[in-house]
């Protein structure tokens, strides 16, 4: 079973900003909301951090079922008396996914190319340039189960795109292309689209990356 939680965060409060700042003290405090899982499985954990406006808000996908109290208590309204979040058993969605559904789609991305360099070790360069970012998504869309037009008529956009630093425990720092798609896309594969929206896209999954999210198609 697999679960879609929705968790507004308060702006106001310095814990949203150090995760807003911090992806992996964010991985950290979505960790911490499940508890222990069996030590054979490697369970995968998606989300993402959205800033709209004065919202903040939290999206993650699981195949726990979540309690997001500690991130409440540090970035949430933890007085008002009633649970502040949303979870969804997600499974109701992925179920009924069928091949020729339309859907709008919100994808946030880290979208490289990879190359061996001159010492034959793996070196991922950002794509930095939207043709390319456009490029990098519409080759992968066959694998994620997905049509979204072509080269000359893509159905969805760049809304988003920024590099961003930050440091890491194990290393002097973390350098990372974020790029945000929004559109339309065709459901061409049910499987494999299964797979992207609860695997996740492309590489950063650990830093807010690769979640996948569809809402109703209104066109």
């Amino acid at each position: 079973m697999h679960y879609l939680s929705r968790i507004p965060l308060n702006p106001r409060r310095r814990g949203t900003a150090k995760f807003l700042s911090a992806p992996q003290t964010m991985h950290a405090a979505i960790e911490s909301s499940f508890p222990p899982h069996n030590s054979d499985s490697n369970p995968r954990t998606l989300w993402r951090l959205e800033r709209i406006g004065d919202k903040v808000t939290l999206w993650v996908v699981s195949d726990r079922k979540p309690s997001f109290e500690p991130i409440v208590e540090q970035a949430g309204w933890p007085n008002s008396g009633h649970p502040t979040w949303e979870t969804r058993d997600y499974t109701l969605l992925l179920d009924r996914l069928m091949m020729g559904q339309r859907y709008q789609f919100r994808l946030t991305a880290n979208p490289v190319l990879s190359r061996r360099n001159e010492k034959n070790k793996q070196q991922r360069i950002p794509l930095v340039k939207e043709d390319q970012q456009i490029r990098w998504l519409l080759d992968r869309a066959p694998r994620l189960g997905i049509s979204a037009g072509d080269d000359t008529q893509p159905t969805f956009m760049v809304t988003k795109s920024q590099r961003y630093s930050f440091k890491h425990e194990n290393s002097s720092g973390v350098s990372l292309l974020k790029c945000q798609f929004d559109g339309v896309l065709t459901v061409t594969d049910p499987t494999l689209l299964y797979d992207a929206l609860t695997k996740g896209v492309g590489k950063g999954k650990a830093y807010g990356l690769g979640l996948l999210t569809l809402a109703p198609y209104r066109g």
